[in-house]
């Protein structure tokens, strides 16, 4: 990703600044990702085997649809989420109300937990019972190391890294000190 890019993202992620690059990458709803996320195949094809191929798109598609799910009635501004895709990485940023909110509705912190993206990567919690609810980023998290990719998520200033040893736009999140309750998840292979 080029630097403008990422300052643009980083811009928009935190201020809801928009650019010309920014309206080019927004979907307003989740009609918008899932028809992108379906062109997203084709490239896709070219550098993935097939038994991947469908882990990797159902693993952005689960992270892009929980930006419509878990943030309707609490965006910062306009619904939408970005989402930026190249051969080689894909990132979804939205400004909603973030991990932390989502979850504390349901799970509360114990002694031994570290962080909100941390649970919600690795735990599976409850949120309507009889339901089995909360498995969607296991999922994700399973796809990718199973993928042997990286993935790199931020919101209110915690992040979690898995797979892939981190990259340039990764430690660009890591030094992120601005916090702000949406959500940047950043997929790479």
């Amino acid at each position: 990703m080029e630097l403008k890019q990422s300052k643009e993202i980083f811009n928009w992620y935190l201020n809801g600044t928009k650019t010309s690059f920014i309206n080019s990458h927004l979907c307003h709803n989740r009609s918008e990702l899932n028809g992108r996320l379906a062109s997203y195949e084709t490239i896709l094809k070219q550098t993935h085997k097939e038994e991947c191929l469908y882990l990797i798109l159902s693993s952005i598609g689960e992270v892009g649809n929980n930006s419509f799910d878990h943030n309707l009635g609490y965006w910062q501004d306009e619904p939408g989420c970005l989402f930026v895709r190249e051969a080689n990485y894909a990132m979804i940023c939205d400004r909603g109300r973030g991990i932390k909110q989502s979850l504390s509705a349901v799970y509360h912190l114990t002694k031994e937990d570290k962080n909100y993206i941390s649970i919600a990567f690795t735990k599976i919690i409850t949120g309507r019972a009889p339901e089995k609810r909360g498995n969607g980023l296991k999922y994700v998290k399973s796809n990718i190391l199973k993928c042997n990719l990286g993935l790199t998520c931020k919101s209110e200033g915690e992040l979690i890294h898995f797979g892939k040893p981190e990259d340039h736009f990764s430690l660009e999140l890591e030094n992120i000190k601005q916090l702000n309750s949406g959500v940047l998840t950043y997929f790479y292979w």
